[in-house]
């Protein structure tokens, strides 16, 4: 009996000493924190989360709620290192953090990671009217038939026209009428013609801004692309020097509006040396081909699906 009674204890013994060398090889394996790298609002109303994958994760909690601090709800699983909420209302901002999760063979119960940090994004809306704004090569949408005007899209260009002059402009007035969901913008060419100086350039950017505010005040909820002045072709009087050098610092001082998004057009339309590629060069070597637009329309496409 008091062999038995040994044998016992020390069965107990090494059965305790086998759960804390399983306690510990799962403490020292624990699920990782989750990162998230990046966090879409779509053109499609949803948000896209993507996340880095985490080491034993079987799958992933996703957590949403309109605060920061509080409320958090399980909106969603999934096995993927991505996940779309597409039960979301427009225009609201919402908060989202992830965990992974995996089940522990040896206890039988579920593991969870730490929660990731939290993130935020606004759900876009549903676009139902745009608006295109500038000189002559916003002109040049009518002009090669690429847009037709009516009450979903119109133009609001004329050929010639410098920024203080838009802002100036009846054009403005109208645009603002319209009230777009979305617009893209572009204007500088005619002003960088004449080689502007540093305090010039500094005078266009400040019309540019006001004719941006004018916009977001009229619609708060505007998404605005500003295209950066397009590259011109070798025949063209123009600088190509102001033009790279305008356009950063264009866009250095637009991007910290609110709901406005920059483009440099040279990454489609320029070739390895910066100017306008060949084919995309008309006349003057400042305005664009028919191909020019549907290159720079396809471009426009891709800019607005996810930011």
């Amino acid at each position: 009996m008091r062999r038995i009674r040994l044998w016992v204890v020390v069965l107990l013994l090494v059965l305790s000493c086998r759960n804390v060398s399983v306690a510990k090889q799962a403490s020292s394996d624990s699920l990782a924190k989750p990162a998230i790298g990046s966090v879409f609002a779509t053109s499609k109303s949803t948000i896209r989360l993507v996340w880095i994958p985490v080491k034993n994760a079987q799958k992933y909690e996703i957590y949403r709620s309109e605060s920061k601090k509080k409320d958090f709800e399980c909106i969603g699983t999934t096995k993927r290192t991505s996940y779309v909420d597409k039960k979301g209302k427009a225009l609201t901002t919402y908060y989202y953090k992830i965990r992974a999760v995996r089940d522990n063979t040896a206890t039988g119960e579920k593991e969870y990671s730490p929660y990731s940090i939290i993130m935020k994004k606004k759900m876009r809306k549903i676009v139902k009217t745009t608006a295109y704004a500038g000189d002559s090569l916003m002109v040049g949408l009518l002009n090669y038939g690429k847009i037709t005007d009516n009450h979903k899209q119109k133009v609001f260009a004329k050929i010639g026209i410098g920024t203080q002059a838009y802002y100036e402009s009846d054009l403005l007035t109208q645009l603002l009428a319209y009230k777009p969901d979305r617009l893209f913008i572009m204007l500088g060419v005619n002003d960088i013609a004449g080689n502007p100086s540093e305090k010039q350039m500094d005078n266009m950017i400040r019309y540019y801004k006001a004719i941006l505010k004018s916009c977001v005040k009229k619609n708060p909820d505007m998404e605005i692309f500003v295209l950066g002045v397009s590259p011109v072709g070798k025949s063209s009087t123009v600088s190509l020097d102001t033009i790279n050098y305008y356009n950063r610092k264009m866009e250095r001082q637009v991007v910290p509006l609110d709901n406005v998004y920059y483009y440099d057009l040279c990454l489609e339309l320029a070739g390895d040396d910066g100017y306008l590629k060949p084919e995309y060069v008309a006349g003057d070597g400042l305005h664009w081909t028919s191909k020019t637009y549907d290159t720079v329309l396809k471009a426009m496409k891709e800019m607005v699906k996810e930011y």
